[in-house]
């Protein structure tokens, strides 16, 4: 009997440790995005999401709680979809940078996820931190200006059954959080703000080393040879020199 008994406590033990030990893959619902209600912003701007973006994964292994996956990668389309929806008069997705039909295209990035147990901050709520960096172009794809937007999302544990579903609410609500961040201060931003009210122009050419070249600005080998170059004698030079002979 005690054999068994042991048996059974042995089974158990081990299964929380692989419990513990395994991958636990957290799946944020997009279908609870909001649709901002708010004055839109004159704008029409195409939304370029890359493969970085699209399919981006955060993942993270605590010591004897295992290894966590924040998907958020999958859910960013509808994210900037409704986003969008609200805060530009029109908008679509497009392939690059470059859209000259529309305005101008905003290109975001996931620049960091951090998230936190309450065993690890000896509190009841899962939290997650997402940073977001933002890259606003002209319609040909010029280079207008860039911003950071920080994002964060809490859940209590009492009100969730597992850690996977606590930590899930807190990633939805960063999202929800970075969505209502966007809406608010998207038309304050200083880079956003001096474009608009220019009037959404086209940002000025970079000017490539070959065209400064041609513009009058010589290379360092142009001017060593300008350097080597002696200096033709003035006629008042060569007179002086015309003297010195017949004397």
């Amino acid at each position: 009997m005690q054999q068994i008994w042991r048996s059974i406590m042995f089974i158990t033990a081990l299964c929380c440790v692989l419990g513990c030990a395994g991958t636990k893959r957290l799946e944020v619902d997009a279908a609870r995005f909001p649709i901002p209600l708010m004055s839109q912003n004159a704008v029409s701007l195409g939304v370029h999401l890359d493969a970085t973006i699209s399919s981006f994964v955060h993942t993270e292994t605590i010591e004897k709680k295992g290894t966590w996956e924040v998907v958020l990668g999958p859910v960013q389309e509808t994210l900037f979809a409704n986003l969008s929806r609200g805060v530009f008069e029109s908008y679509e997705f497009v392939d690059e940078t470059r859209a000259p039909h529309l305005d101008g295209v905003l290109r975001p990035i996931i620049k960091e996820v951090q998230f936190s147990l309450p065993s690890q901050t000896r509190s009841n709520y899962y939290e997650v931190w997402i940073r977001y960096d933002f890259e606003l172009y002209d319609r040909e794809g010029g280079l207008v200006g860039q911003w950071s937007l920080p994002a964060y999302g809490k859940a209590n544990k009492n009100n969730f059954g597992s850690k996977s579903v606590g930590l899930q609410e807190a990633a939805l609500a960063a999202c929800r959080d970075a969505m209502a961040f966007f809406s608010i201060n998207f038309a304050k931003e200083p880079v956003v703000y001096k474009w608009l009210t220019a009037g959404k122009p086209l940002m000025p050419a970079q000017p490539q080393p070959a065209q400064q070249q041609q513009n009058g600005q010589p290379g360092s080998q142009q001017q060593d040879q300008q350097k080597e170059q002696p200096a033709e004698p003035s006629s008042n030079q060569t007179a002086s020199t015309d003297a010195t002979k017949a004397t």
